[in-house]
Parts: C-alpha cells; structure tokens; sequence
C-alpha cells in the first residue's frame, strides 16, 4: 500500500549521552522512559547534574569530547516517585542525531514533516534542516522569528533500558493552531499528530480530509490540565503511548472510551490494546515483547516503530478508520508485526527503522537472532 502520511511534529537536534548504568535504582521501578523539559542551570566543570524539583539528582561524568552543556539542569517535575539523593553514573559516549517524534514518524512512514523551526540563520535550525535532507525527509517549516530550534539532550543507559529525553523547548509551544492551516487542506490516508501540545493536535484532528488520524502523545500531553486529551479523543481513530504516560493520565478510562483504538506500550513486558469489535463489543489482546537473544543497545525510537508499523498494518489489510471497529485477527496481526520492528530497532544506535522486509525476517525466525 503506498500510505499517503502527513506528520504535524517536532524535529529536533538531539545530543545523546549515553551512560553505564540505570538511571534509577531498579529497585524503584522499572525504567525510565518519559520526556521532561528542562532549564540550564549553573555551567561548567566535567560533570553534568539532572536535578528533578523532588530532590533527586543524576550526576553524570562526561566522556571525552563532550561539546556541552556541563553543570546544571533544573528538570521541571520528578521523574520518579520516591526516588531522592543522588546517583552517579558515568557517560561513556555521545552523539548529534536528528531526533523529535514528528522526524521519527515521517522517516517510518515515509510520509511529508511539517515542523517548526526558527529563523533561517538560526544555527540549530540550520542542523536540524540539514539532517532532515540526510534522511531524505520530506518536510515543510513553519518559522517562528527570534526563537531559536528546540533541541534534546537525550540520556540512554543502552542495554540497561533508560530513554530521558530533556527538551530545550520554544518553537512548537510558540505556535497557534491556524499556524498548520496551510498543510491541513491537502486529503490523506493517515495524519499523525505526535508530541505537540493538545491544543495544536485538537485543531489538526478537526480539520477535514484525513482517512485516519493517528495521536502519539508524550508525557507533557497526559498532564496538560489547560487542554484535556478528553476533550479530542473522539476525534483520534488510534492512540499510541508508553504505559507511564498512560497511567500519567487522570481520565484515562474516558480517554479510552472515546478513541478506536489504543495502544499502550511497556517495553519488555509487552503491550496492549484495547478496541471494539466489529460485533459491538470490547476488545482487548496483550502481545508479549517478542524475542531478541541479546539486550538492546539503545531503546531510542521503538515507540516509534511500534506505532508506525502497527498502523500501517492495518491500513494495509484493509481497516476503515471511519466505521470505528476492528477485527481481533487483525489487531493481533498488526500488534506481533509492530513488536517485532520495536525489537529490531533496538539494536540501532542512529537514526533511522528497519525496513519491512527485515521485519518479515524476523518473523520467519520467530525472535531477533
């Protein structure tokens, strides 16, 4: 199926670090995999400090090379509960990489970007147009004057399951809904609006010529108390989050009332989602992670192609959005399919999903060899 996608979302430069050990102890909880905005501090000396306005504190020691920032952070809630004092880890390496979930969904779906971006001598901005161009992206910028390109520092423990995106926001947060009108006129198979503050989504879901409109939220979305994800959910035919934001979110069973589908990930131990059938009734399959025989290098993007390939499945084997229900069969299919390039694009340390004939592989194999 050659899948018309139009994706409304941040790219950004991400600068990842990438550390030796978990985050938090792994006694407090299972990993970390949320996004938090993020305030420089103090600057300078050889460490960089994470600091969450509930007392706990990651210090990290730079690897060699390290370009910056250094000193402090100031992180703008907790990042988890019941965790306090401090944590060392150490970097052992890091990287710029285009990054931002609207970047992650265009490249998965091959589909046309449509960003913010500051001024055209923007420094960042010019990086992150020119990482587009590496990716083959094809993108439109919406320019926001006197805002520099939002930018992730991006923390991984690898192998160890960590995902901390901090973000260094003003673009996108600085736009108002008929920013996107331009592009929102052009019919498509699927539009996805991904990690945009609620009330951007909610202007791009009610404009029309859409088949599917697909919502891939980040933590910031869930605790929006200004916007409710409520208030648009009937409007998203497929909502796919990570389990902490969903159980970030304070209406979530009305949420999950409104939406066609939903998705909700939990890294290792699998997925589910929730649905109504075409009889009428409520649907609900879980998916184990499938099989790798090694740990992850990275968990960065799995989300990602998850939910891309979850969808396209689905589109593919014929799902009418429109009628609002679904066959079991069909979303059990589409969920192996996805967990599958989720365990494949965890041995990528860059930017970019594994292609439809390597998932196929994998499949055959029944685990990531």
């Amino acid at each position: 199926m050659n899948l018309r996608a139009m994706v409304f979302g941040p790219a950004y430069l991400d600068r990842v670090l990438r550390v030796d050990q978990p985050l938090v102890a792994p006694a407090l909880g299972p990993p970390l995999d949320q996004s938090v905005n993020g305030s420089l501090g103090f600057a300078g000396g050889r460490n960089l400090e994470l600091a969450d306005p509930a007392g706990y504190t990651i210090e990290i020691a730079l690897p060699p090379g390290w370009p910056g920032p250094s000193g402090r952070i100031e992180l703008e809630r907790g990042i988890r509960a019941g965790a306090t004092g401090r944590r060392a880890v150490s970097g052992l390496s890091w990287t710029d990489d285009l990054g931002g979930m609207g970047a992650g969904y265009a490249a998965a779906l091959a589909g046309t970007l449509c960003c913010a971006l500051g001024p055209a001598d923007d420094p960042i901005s010019q990086v992150v147009g020119r990482l587009l161009d590496r990716q083959a992206i094809a993108h439109s910028a919406i320019r926001v004057p006197d805002l520099s390109a939002d930018w992730t520092l991006l923390v991984s423990s690898g192998m160890h399951g960590d995902k901390l995106p901090i973000g260094f926001r003003g673009c996108h947060a600085a736009l108002d809904p008929g920013s996107f009108d331009p592009w929102l006129s052009s019919p498509c198979d699927l539009r996805v609006a991904a990690a945009l503050p609620n009330r951007l989504a909610a202007h791009i879901f009610s404009a029309p010529g859409a088949s599917c409109r697909m919502f891939a939220p980040a933590m910031r979305n869930m605790l929006d108390r200004e916007y409710l994800l409520s208030s648009f959910a009937a409007s998203i035919d497929l909502l796919c989050c990570n389990r902490q934001e969903w159980e970030t979110l304070d209406d979530r069973e009305e949420v999950a009332w409104r939406v066609s589908i939903l998705v909700v990930t939990d890294g290792p131990s699998g997925s589910l989602a929730r649905f109504t059938t075409p009889q009428g009734e409520p649907g609900a399959i879980r998916v184990p992670a499938f099989p790798r025989n090694r740990p992850p290098r990275d968990t960065n993007r799995a989300g990602e192609a998850f939910a891309t390939t979850f969808i396209s499945t689905l589109l593919s084997q014929g799902w009418q959005p429109a009628l609002g229900v679904v066959a079991a069969d069909l979303v059990r299919q589409a969920m192996i399919r996805a967990s599958a390039a989720a365990a494949l694009v965890l041995d990528r340390t860059d930017f970019g999903f594994p292609a439809p004939e390597a998932v196929d592989i994998a499949l055959r194999a029944g685990r990531v060899a």
